[in-house]
């Protein structure tokens, strides 16, 4: 019997590919739903981005990658620095916000003009979702913070609750990776109102922890050669 069969994992869950935290929370993030991680600037939101992806690729998932501020081989290039590879029988799809330049010539790259292209990531992302119909979705923003700053507060709304809608419709969960300390109050609070569970990652006595309603107590974990190691 594998730990999915396990009572403890809930059909409602989906993997964020760091074992011990599934475990804590009986089978990974929420599915359909959306997660929203908050973490000081670093490379610790990027390495469960990539534990996610992992793990959905490994499991035959469609994942569906929205990068702002690397290029797609940078992105996966920081991953396999965490012994985290983009392989397996599932298939991922970057929405390229950050490069410049031509197309990549990849089936699997759509550049856009920047994360204020709303409508032409939306549209994106409803030719992936049809593309990859009955396929479980994952979908992460790295980050979402960025498109902050290009686009106006309404819009960005109505644009996240619109892929949110499709996204979870097609059978899909979304991770957000926020910015601690960028984002007045009322941003925060709006955003919020949109997601399913929130995730903060804060630094304590030299080490981090990571805290939510939905763990049973506040993990310390680091950041190591295989990525998220739960201490």
């Amino acid at each position: 019997m594998s730990e999915k069969d396990l009572p403890i994992f809930r059909k409602d869950r989906i993997s964020t590919g760091v074992e011990p935290l599934d475990l804590m929370l009986e089978g990974g993030y929420k599915y359909p739903g959306t997660a929203l991680l908050m973490a000081p600037t670093g490379s610790e939101k990027q390495c469960f981005a990539a534990h996610f992806a992992s793990a959905g690729l490994s499991e035959g998932d469609s994942v569906i990658y929205i990068t702002t501020d690397k290029t797609p081989k940078e992105v996966e290039k920081t991953a396999a620095g965490w012994d985290l590879h983009f392989k397996g029988p599932g298939k991922i799809f970057y929405i390229d916000c950050y490069s410049q330049g031509e197309a990549s010539g990849k089936a699997n790259i759509y550049k856009v003009g920047g994360p204020g292209a709303l409508n032409e990531i939306s549209l994106y992302i409803s030719e992936i979702l049809r593309n990859n119909e009955g396929k479980k979705i994952r979908l992460v923003f790295h980050t979402f913070s960025t498109f902050a700053l290009y686009n106006e507060m309404g819009s960005l709304f109505k644009f996240l609750d619109s892929v949110e809608g499709r996204v979870k419709g097609a059978g899909g969960s979304v991770l957000l990776l926020v910015e601690e300390g960028m984002h007045e109050e009322r941003f925060l609070t709006t955003l919020r109102h949109t997601i399913d569970e929130e995730y903060t990652l804060r630094n304590k006595d030299k080490i981090k922890e990571l805290i939510s309603s939905r763990l049973p107590v506040a993990v310390p974990l680091k950041v190591g050669p295989l990525g998220v190691e739960v201490e």
